[in-house]
C-alpha cells in the first residue's frame, strides 16, 4: 500500500503520470523541430549562422534531457511512496538490481544535464551534407561542449574517443526507448516487492505516446559515432494509414535509404557560438555514419 500522504506527496501513479506526460510533450515537439529543420536546410551552408529554428532544435533537446533526467528521480520518488517515513529500503535485492539496470541510463542523462546546469557547456548542432543513392540531404547531429585548455571543445567526458557527434533523431529514439525501459524495470521491481495489483488496460491508440512514435518514424534513421538504440531493441510498429507517417524525407520509414553503398560527405558546419572573449574552437567532425535499415 502507498504511503504517499504519510510524505506528503502525489499518489504514485500521479507522479508517474505527471513525468511521463512531460518527457512526451518534450519529445513530440523535438521531433516536430526536427522534422522542420531537415525540410528547411538543403545544404549545410544554409546553417551558418543561428536561426530561430536551429535555436528551437536546440531548446528541446536540451528539454527532453532535462524532463527525462528528471524522470529518473519521480521513478525512485514513486519507489518511496510504499515505505515509512525511516524504512531504509537500499539494500533490499529487488531495489539494488533496479538501481543497476537504470544505472546506464542515469549515467548519460545526468551527465547531459549536470554539465549544462553547472559546467556552461552547451548543445551544438553540427550539420553535414551527404550524397547517397542519387539524393542528396542535409544530415543533423549535436555534440556538448566544454571550454578546455584555452578552446571550446566538443566535451571529452562525453566525446572522448570516436564518440565525437551523435545523430539528432537517434538520441530521439534513445529518449523514447529510456522510458519504456525504466518503466520495465520499475514494473519488475514493484511486482518483486508485491506491493501492488497488477491488471491490464486498454491502450488509447490515439494519446501522446502514439504521436511520438509517428513524429520518430517519419524523421531519417541515421546515427553518427553513437550507437543507434535500434541495436539493442527491437520495436514493431502498426500504422493504420500509410499518410499519416509519410513525411516525404529521404530515410525515413517511407522513403527508406537505399542499399547502395556508395555515398559521401561534403561541408561539415559546426554550430558553435562565440562568447565574445574565446577565439580558439575546435573542430571534430564525426567518424561514422551508420544509416539504419528498417528491415
Amino acid at each position: 500500500m502507498s504511503k504517499h500522504e504519510q510524505l506528503d506527496c502525489r499518489h504514485p501513479l500521479g507522479i508517474y503520470n505527471v513525468s511521463i506526460l512531460r518527457i512526451l510533450k518534450k519529445l513530440s515537439k523535438v521531433c516536430e523541430k526536427i522534422e522542420a529543420l531537415f525540410r528547411s536546410v538543403n545544404s549545410a551552408s544554409e546553417m551558418i549562422g543561428s536561426n530561430s529554428l536551429q535555436e528551437e532544435v536546440i531548446d528541446y533537446l536540451e528539454l527532453s534531457i532535462y524532463s527525462a533526467a528528471e524522470h529518473i528521480d519521480d521513478v525512485e520518488s514513486i519507489i518511496r511512496c510504499f515505505f515509512g517515513v525511516y524504512e531504509r529500503y537500499d539494500k533490499i535485492p529487488a531495489v539494488r538490481r533496479f538501481k543497476e539496470e537504470i544505472k546506464p541510463i542515469r549515467t548519460r542523462l545526468s551527465g547531459f544535464a549536470n554539465a549544462i546546469k553547472h559546467r556552461q557547456s552547451r548543445i551544438r548542432l553540427l550539420h553535414c551534407d551527404f550524397e547517397h543513392g542519387g539524393h542528396r540531404i542535409c544530415l543533423h547531429g549535436f555534440f556538448i561542449e566544454e571550454f578546455k585548455d584555452g578552446a571550446c571543445s566538443p566535451s571529452p567526458i562525453f566525446h572522448s574517443g570516436n564518440q565525437k557527434v551523435i545523430s539528432v533523431t537517434s538520441f530521439a529514439w534513445s529518449v523514447l526507448i529510456y522510458i519504456y525501459s525504466i518503466s520495465n524495470s520499475l514494473c519488475s521491481l514493484l511486482n518483486a516487492l508485491n506491493i501492488v495489483e497488477t491488471y491490464m488496460v486498454e491502450y488509447n491508440k490515439n494519446d501522446l505516446l502514439a504521436k511520438c512514435v509517428v513524429g520518430l518514424v517519419r524523421l531519417p534513421l541515421y546515427s553518427f559515432d553513437d550507437i543507434h538504440p535500434f541495436h539493442a531493441t527491437r520495436v514493431i510498429m502498426r500504422f493504420q494509414s500509410s499518410k499519416l507517417i509519410d513525411s516525404g524525407l529521404y530515410g525515413s520509414l517511407s522513403r527508406r535509404w537505399s542499399k547502395s553503398s556508395k555515398g559521401g560527405f561534403n561541408r561539415i558546419i559546426h554550430g558553435y557560438e562565440g562568447d565574445g572573449v574565446t577565439r580558439k574552437f575546435n573542430l571534430n567532425p564525426p567518424n561514422a555514419l551508420s544509416l539504419e535499415h528498417w528491415d
